[in-house]
Order: C-alpha cells, then structure tokens, then sequence
C-alpha cells in the first residue's frame, strides 16, 4: 500500500495522455475517451503492482521456504488389500482363498518341474560321459585282446620251435635237458612232441621225472574237463527246473 502514493502521478499522467490521443483521433463522444482512459489506467496500475512486488519479494532461504510452501503436497494413495480387491471382483474369501492356494500350488509344480529338468540334464551329461567311459574301456579291451593274440601266437610259435630242437636231440640229451625244466616250459613242449620222440625221451629219463612227466601230461586236461563236467551239471539243472516254473505261472495266470 506505500507504493499507492507514488503510482498516482503516473496514473493521472496516464489519463491526461490517452485523452489527448483520443481527442487529436477525432473521437465523437465523451464516454469513449473516459472508458479508454479507465482501461489504460487500470493496466498500468497493474504493472506497477507487478514491479513493486518484485522488488520487495524475498531472496535466499526465505524465497526457497515460500516457493516450497506453495508447493501441494502430494496426497499418499494407499494401496487396496487383497480382500477390497476380492470385493471389487465379485469374489467371496473362500473363493479367494482357493485361488491363492492354487496359484501357490502351481508355484510349487513350477519349481519341481525346474528342479526335475535340471535332474534331467545332469543325468544326460553324466550318461554322455559313462557311454564315452564305456566306448573307452572296449577300445582298450579290444588293445589288450589284441595284444594277448599276438602273445599267444609268439608264444606257438616259440613252443613248435622248441618242439623241433627236442625231437631232432638225442633221446638222451633231451631227457636230461627236459629234466630240469619246470612244468610250466615243458608240459607244452612235450605234448606238441610226436609220439615216438616223446617216448624216446621218456625212456631214457630217470623213472621218477618220467612218472611226473607223464602224470603231469595226462592231467593237464583235468582243470578244464572239470570246469566243463560243472557246466553240463548247472545246465542240466537249469533245464529240469524250467518245466516246472512253467505250470507254476500258468496256474497263477
């Protein structure tokens, strides 16, 4: 309100000026000029308030703390519970109870289903790298097959060559050699030995190797039709037991 004083000049000058350019316009009535002059008046009142709160308006902290003032706060809106929801869906809390029990129990299969393709998968890898175990193992059985067919066919081979130099010896000279070697060397040699070479050296041994030799030859075979009597033995069994399992399932059928 202290400013009101000072705008009055400017107001009355103001007026004094849009009446002397209505009036050198050539306006017709009175009215006219006072309504023009009323008009321009009031927008430069307006303008001088304008300026005059602008200059006393507050800086600083003061200036922050009204512009925040005026600043709405704005309203929290608080969130609908489960239940208004159920409401607003038409639902009774039974219903809505089922449903979160549902959509709990599909959390539940979805997470075992996880859990099962993983089981799946480590499965997989573990049975991709037990067949590549396996291919392994028969590569090196196979090596090892073959290796023992080569041993074995050095091993013929040095025995008939051994065969030879007995059976062009001396029956003397290859009874006291084939004396004393140990069964495991000459238990082959003698058995590829024809007949009338063996018996040559046989003769010329003394008695006692000769009984061990040839007891040792007639019962080399002994191990293996043993083990061969056992094999017919468990198959004859097998064979007898069979008919019998047979009447016992079509009765319980």
């Amino acid at each position: 309100m202290k400013s009101v004083p000072r705008i009055l000049p400017i107001v009355g000058v103001a007026i004094g000026g849009v009446l002397l350019v209505n009036a050198l316009a050539g306006a017709q009535s009175l009215p006219e000029l006072v309504s023009g002059a009323r008009a321009f008046a009031e927008e430069a009142v307006g303008q001088a308030e304008e300026k005059a709160e602008t200059a006393v308006a507050p800086t600083g902290e003061g200036a922050d703390a009204a512009a925040t003032s005026s600043i709405p706060k704005p309203v929290q809106a608080c969130a609908p519970t489960a239940a208004e929801l159920a409401r607003e869906a038409g639902l009774s809390p039974a219903e809505l109870q089922v449903l979160q029990s549902l959509g709990a129990r599909r959390g539940q299969l979805d997470a075992r289903e996880e859990s099962m393709e993983t089981q799946l998968a480590l499965m997989a890898a573990a049975e991709a790298k037990l067949d590549a175990k396996v291919k392994a193992l028969d590569g090196l059985k196979s090596d090892i097959e073959g290796l023992m067919g080569q041993a074995d066919a050095a091993e013929n081979a040095e025995v008939a060559r051994m065969v030879k130099v007995f059976e062009t010896m001396k029956p003397k000279d290859s009874a006291a050699r084939m004396t004393v070697l140990d069964d495991s060397v000459r238990l082959p040699i003698a058995t590829a030995m024809k007949e009338r070479a063996l018996s040559a050296m046989l003769a010329a041994m003394p008695p006692n190797e000769a009984k061990k030799l040839t007891e040792s030859l007639a019962s080399r075979f002994d191990t293996a039709r043993t083990l061969g009597q056992a094999l017919e033995k468990t198959e004859a069994q097998a064979a007898a037991a069979a008919p019998a399992a047979a009447p016992a399932t079509k009765a319980g059928a």
